[in-house]
């Protein structure tokens, strides 16, 4: 049974690989992308031929803090409750940007956050 438990654990620790985007300019495709990854975005085309498209990567979080506040607030049933100011913060969402050339080629990629 530890055994069993202890291969449960390792298992999880598996670590996701990173895409190395600078190994596939020239190599990598339109199509591949969109194999990969489902359809754009957003996809522009310029007169000579540039296809720029965008993938939402990850999504943007809100979240919030508490933050201490000095002689405020009350004891209550539950314990020390109220005065405290919460921090409202959040993080942006994070896109792919490709750019592939008029032969549908991967010319430049970067992450784009918004």
């Amino acid at each position: 049974m530890l055994g069993l438990l202890l291969g449960c654990l390792v298992g999880g620790c598996a670590t996701t690989s990173r895409t190395d985007w600078p190994a596939r300019i020239g190599q990598y495709s339109y199509d591949d992308s969109v194999k990969e990854y489902g359809p754009p975005l957003r996809k522009e085309s310029t007169t000579d031929g540039t296809v720029v498209a965008e993938w939402l990567m990850h999504r943007g979080q809100v979240y919030s803090t508490p933050t201490p506040a000095f002689g405020l607030g009350y004891w209550g049933r539950w314990g020390w409750a109220g005065g405290g100011a919460v921090s409202v913060n959040s993080t942006p969402d994070q896109y792919l940007q490709l750019q592939f050339g008029p032969d549908g080629r991967l010319t430049t990629w970067k992450r784009v956050y918004k």
